[in-house]
């Protein structure tokens, strides 16, 4: 697997079943249901980040308007906990606002456990519209599969233009096959 081929969702699949991110059977059920661009050249890097959430090896976490990130914050932990395969669960969700008479604040207090264990992560954005961006990766972060090597990893964005953040979950050989193959870097952990 050379990263001299043009990239694609065929491609793709390719290099997470030889990195044994994916079954065969899983990534030709991608690629059936990608039937009309599965052999289109992806060109831009963002894109081919984007791609993977296809292949249900990676979240992203929304650049834009959500609506009441406060409680978009709990789905976005469940999306990324169901990649694990059940092993990362996520429970005891809440969102403790900074002013709690104020539907449109953001500022607060996230809290959920990961398999029991207890996290918080501090909020600073203040509009209710707009997810905090290092506590979505870094509650994110810690959605790690219990006993296993798996851990996400948000790819670093190039260029002006900033898109959703894209969280990938994989080993460490598996993130530098991904760089070799697919030109994906990762960020270092947030926390």
């Amino acid at each position: 697997m050379s990263n001299t081929e043009p990239i694609t969702y065929a491609r793709i699949a390719e290099v997470l079943t030889g990195l044994g991110m994916i079954t065969s059977e899983h990534g030709q059920s991608v690629l059936a249901d990608a039937v009309g661009y599965a052999n289109e050249p992806i060109t831009r890097r963002y894109d081919i980040a984007s791609a993977l959430e296809s292949f249900g090896v990676a979240v992203s976490i929304h650049s834009d308007d959500v609506d009441f990130a406060d409680e978009h914050y709990e789905w976005l932990l469940n999306e990324a906990a169901a990649l694990t395969g059940g092993q990362a669960t996520v429970s005891n969700y809440r969102f403790e606002k900074a002013n709690p008479d104020d539907e449109d604040c953001g500022l607060g207090t996230m809290h959920f456990a990961c398999n029991g264990k207890p996290f918080s992560f501090s909020i600073e954005q203040e509009s209710n519209d707009y997810l905090d961006m290092g506590a979505a990766q870094a509650s994110i972060e810690a959605l790690r599969p219990e006993g296993g090597p798996r851990e996400f990893r948000c790819v670093v964005q190039e260029g002006r233009q900033l898109d959703d953040d894209i969280m990938v979950l994989a080993t460490a050989e598996q993130r530098e096959g991904l760089r070799q193959h697919l030109g994906i870097t990762f960020q270092r952990p947030w926390r």
